[in-house]
């Protein structure tokens, strides 16, 4: 083999490591919007087929249950939302901010509290003063927050 041959397809290499190297990087770094927040049931629809079909005692208990499980769907399971980013912390809804992935609904309930408590944020760095909100986790989803 050719030296010059021999360079062109070492350089090849090289290009297509550093490619998939920059969309791993990209696919890894969006925020996942989670399940719950892409399901969409609503509340109506699931009352409506769950209906019993005839008089029978059995079957309006069975209706009743499901009745009753389907009103313990939360907001963001009945809700399809859809989030653009960045977030504006003095204006995002709980549900916005637990579409990031590592905020979860918890954390994201503190953040609405804590935005409560100050009247509102300044600086997208205040979140690192809540409880669980460390370094590392703040600069995974800094870049979809603003003030």
């Amino acid at each position: 083999m050719s030296s010059s041959k021999r360079q062109s397809m070492i350089i090849t290499g090289i290009c297509l490591i550093i490619l998939s190297g920059i969309i791993l990087y990209f696919g890894l770094s969006l925020p996942r919007v989670s399940e719950s927040a892409l399901n969409n049931v609503s509340l109506e629809e699931t009352v409506s087929q769950d209906k019993p079909s005839s008089n029978d005692q059995t079957t309006a208990v069975q209706a009743q249950t499901n009745v009753t499980q389907a009103a313990n769907i939360t907001q963001s399971e009945a809700v399809s939302i859809t989030v653009n980013y960045p977030l504006d912390l003095n204006k995002c809804t709980r549900e916005e901010l637990a579409t990031i992935s590592g905020i979860g609904v918890a954390r994201a309930d503190a953040i609405v509290q804590y935005r409560e408590y100050l009247g509102g944020y300044t600086s997208v760095d205040q979140i690192k003063n809540i409880k669980g909100i460390g370094d590392s986790l703040y600069e995974r989803v800094a870049p979809y927050l603003t003030v």
